[in-house]
């Protein structure tokens, strides 16, 4: 297991290259990213045609970026659904709240009857 703050140096492979990066990421972790980059580059180069690995990193970078900024956008919009229904939910529980407080207020005729003589006043039925 490696320590806390420790750097580690993981060498991986991007189109055909070899990079050595230091990180304390895990190193399964990094792998996985070199493996997206790797991945991203291929379809740029195999849907553009671009035999300038140069033109072809920025390609992909450009795809990637796009990529994580609509992820980006689309998680505000999550967040934002998600307070609103949640404002909508607590609104819905203090309305709830105050009719069950309303609902354990005694009626006049429970009142009557649990504080009150049992038998039917004069005239009443028996």
């Amino acid at each position: 297991m490696k320590d806390e703050g420790m750097d580690t140096r993981i060498e991986v492979e991007i189109f055909g290259q070899t990079f050595t990066v230091t990180t304390e990421d895990d190193e399964q972790y990094v792998r996985v990213l070199a493996s997206y980059v790797d991945q991203w580059m291929r379809q740029v180069e195999e849907s553009t045609k671009t035999p300038v690995p140069l033109r072809v990193a920025i390609m992909a970078a450009l795809s990637i970026a796009d990529e994580y900024h609509k992820a980006i956008r689309r998680e505000a919009e999550i967040r934002q659904e998600a307070e609103r229904l949640s404002s909508l939910l607590l609104d819905r529980l203090e309305q709830s709240e105050k009719l069950d407080g309303l609902s354990t207020l005694k009626s006049p005729v429970d009142a009557f009857t649990a504080d009150g003589p049992t038998a039917a006043p004069e005239g009443g039925a028996k």
